[in-house]
């Protein structure tokens, strides 16, 4: 059977994108789970210069970054039998991610995103639409997939801690490694819910306000919660080898439980943040492969990779080559 570097598990959308200048973001500090919202008008019309589509999706994003840096990737995603599904493959061909275990569900239609690109702040907010990304398996012999590491990203529907289960069942009897960047409905499970996982996870990765939910659904209010130091060594505590904070526009840390390594972000001219998280996490991921488990070279390249991706609009054009590497270390 084939061998693979990585297989990304996740989700599979086709978004639409949309620019608006109508939008206001406003500052709520006091909401540590929710510090910035965007708002619109109530009734109002609004009006976009430019509108884009594109495949996105944490499993097709992860997948496309990887390969890009020259890792041989396979992907677990579902997608509904249509002509949004079919482009998501052929997307994922063009790119050189091994689609051999693509999922396609009849008569259920392929996720959907509406993302709408604040123009001032050049942030977003996803609608999205879930659908077969719901009824994601893995029953493609996941026991039988021959690679170094699964990249696990978002998974939703009501039958994730099943996938869940079968992706630990293959960490134990396998030397796989799993870095998982959990979604929303994982995080609403709380410790409880995660740490069978987490037990298993060589490379956790979570942004900020991801970490502050986390911790306020186990601790409830607690010093220091805001820091990001902090949130760092509590998470470290629930099982994982590596865990990973990135802080938006501040810079990103990741801790072994010996030391803590962080990196500012570059200053460049931001044009969309869509795919960031996916983005950086697999930027990480491929460094730990690429520079043999160096952390510090790991981070600087998420560091650089977002950089070079968040001043393209989409969540993959700007994403870097394995050409780029070069000048990356540099």
């Amino acid at each position: 059977m084939k061998k693979y570097n990585v297989v990304s598990i996740g989700g599979a959308t086709r978004d639409i994108v949309f620019y608006t200048s109508q939008g206001k973001v406003i500052s709520t500090p006091k909401n540590l789970i929710m510090q910035k919202m965007i708002s619109f008008e109530y009734g109002a019309k609004l009006i976009s210069r430019e509108v884009k589509f594109a495949t996105g999706g944490g499993g097709c994003n992860s997948a496309v970054g990887l390969s890009r840096l020259g890792l041989k990737v396979a992907n677990y995603v579902t997608v509904g039998d249509d002509t949004e599904g079919e482009a998501i493959i052929e997307h994922l061909k063009k790119e050189g991610v091994d689609t051999s275990f693509v999922e396609i569900k009849k008569n259920i239609p392929t996720g959907f995103s509406l993302l709408v690109i604040d123009e001032k702040t050049k942030e977003h907010v996803a609608f999205l639409y879930r659908g077969a990304n719901d009824y994601i398996s893995l029953k493609k012999a996941i026991t039988k997939v021959n690679t170094d590491w699964f990249y696990m990203s978002s998974l939703s529907g009501k039958k994730w801690q099943t996938v869940s289960k079968k992706v630990i069942n293959v960490l134990k009897k396998k030397k796989v490694k799993l870095a998982w960047n959990p979604g929303e409905t994982q995080l609403q499970a709380g410790k409880k819910g995660l740490v069978n996982l987490l037990k298993y996870t060589s490379i956790l990765i979570l942004n900020k306000d991801e970490s502050i939910e986390l911790v306020l659904r186990v601790m409830g209010k607690i010093k220091g919660r805001n820091n990001p130091r902090i949130l760092l060594k509590i998470i470290k505590k629930w099982g994982p080898d590596i865990f990973v904070l990135t802080d938006g526009r501040k810079g990103a840390y990741a801790y072994d439980g010996e030391k803590v390594y962080f990196s500012r972000i570059y200053d460049t001219k931001v044009m969309d943040t869509t795919g960031a998280g996916d983005c950086f996490g697999s930027s990480f991921l491929a460094g730990m492969i690429l520079f043999d488990g160096d952390i510090k070279k790991a981070i600087k390249l998420g560091i650089q990779n977002t950089a070079s991706l968040v001043m393209k609009p989409g969540a993959q054009n700007g994403l870097l080559y394995k050409k780029d590497l070069k000048r990356v270390l540099r």
